[in-house]
């Protein structure tokens, strides 16, 4: 994606300038869709972070369509999630990396909505033993439902944190 560049000079007219930008505008974007990082999108484009900023504040076409890439490149991840459930056996990097950028990227659909104190997940980790227990020695198969007083005391300690 590297591409040659004109050097800057001030001997250029605004159209020249103005037809530079949105060259470079074009370059920072498809930058931007693919690897999801201003960072990326301004080495690509030649340009400042400065320059990305200020195309953001002042060219609301620009800032729209930063957002569409966005989008595009968080949806590209999740396709990449949903091609390695249904393709388990083609291990191709990091799961837990994956969920980390799908967790950024679109948190309202991937982010845990129950976040946890120290406290409350001791609780639970010894809550878990407990039915773990309980279930070995009632001999109940991993299948079944856990048992209503484990059941409940999981939810209570759930909606503690959440209220």
């Amino acid at each position: 994606m590297e591409e040659k560049r004109p050097p800057l000079i001030s001997g250029r007219s605004n159209a020249q300038r103005k037809e530079d930008s949105q060259r470079r505008k074009g370059i920072f974007l498809e930058a931007f869709e693919e690897w999801g990082t201003i960072k990326k999108g301004c080495e690509a484009a030649g340009v400042h972070r400065e320059t990305y900023s200020w195309w953001h504040s002042t060219d609301p076409d620009f800032s729209k369509k930063v957002d569409l890439m966005r989008q595009s490149f968080a949806e590209s991840l999740e396709a990449l999630a949903l091609d390695r459930v249904k393709n388990p056996d083609k291990n191709r990097g990091s799961d837990v990396l994956l969920l980390g950028l799908l967790n950024a990227n679109m948190p309202a659909k991937y982010r845990p909505s129950v976040a946890m104190d120290q406290d409350s997940a001791k609780e639970l980790i010894t809550e878990w033993r407990k039915a773990s227990q309980a279930v070995k020695k009632e001999g109940v198969s991993v299948d079944e439902p856990l048992p209503v007083s484990v059941e409940d005391t999981l939810t209570e300690i759930l909606a503690r944190k959440k209220g």
